[in-house]
């Protein structure tokens, strides 16, 4: 009788061992699976969330999460929206814990997200990066190179005019922290 209650509890320690190895193994392969995901995968799986996205001292830039691209990202907000440079981001605030990782999509760069605001004469604010919020300059993007953008500086608020333009930068993308639309 002694004898079946010590081979019992052996094979209950052995049990509870393998089960212990188990999850150990189980945990060990979910870090090493998340440690192949990449910030533009993590945040294509948090589309539709609310986010806030800091950028050192331009500022926090917030919305919901409409687009991600290879390096930037679309926040639509209540009052602007902002495509914003993930290499400027420090803190992203509002994603969940879980995320999947994608099918690979077709990658667009910071340039190919700013064409579109180029195409269409948009408004925009340009907040360069490391620069306060009262850095940003108003204007309209007229052209966009391989790695930079051609604004005609304008007054706050005054549309695109050739007699409102008051100069025209040609700024480095990967100076750009965020450019809002204007709406």
């Amino acid at each position: 009788m002694r004898w079946d209650a010590l081979f019992a509890d052996l094979e209950a320690q052995l049990a509870g061992a393998s089960l212990a190895m188990q999850e150990a193994e189980v945990s060990e392969r979910h870090r090493t699976d998340f440690a192949a995901v990449e910030l533009t995968d993590r945040l294509r799986s948090q589309t539709g969330r609310h986010l806030k996205v800091q950028v050192g001292l331009p500022g926090v830039f917030a919305g919901e999460l409409r687009h991600v691209g290879s390096g930037w990202v679309v926040l639509e907000g209540e009052r602007q929206s902002a495509v914003v440079s993930l290499e400027h981001a420090v803190f992203i605030e509002g994603m969940d814990r879980f995320s999947t990782v994608a099918v690979p999509l077709v990658r667009l760069g910071l340039a190919s997200a700013v064409r579109g605001l180029s195409r269409d004469r948009s408004p925009v604010r340009v907040f360069p990066a490391c620069q306060k919020p009262d850095a940003a300059v108003d204007g309209s993007i007229d052209r966009v190179g391989r790695d930079f953008l051609e604004l005609s500086v304008t007054p706050r608020g005054e549309p695109r005019r050739p007699a409102n333009v008051l100069a025209v930068y040609t700024v480095p993308l990967h100076a750009v922290a965020a450019i809002c639309l204007m709406h």
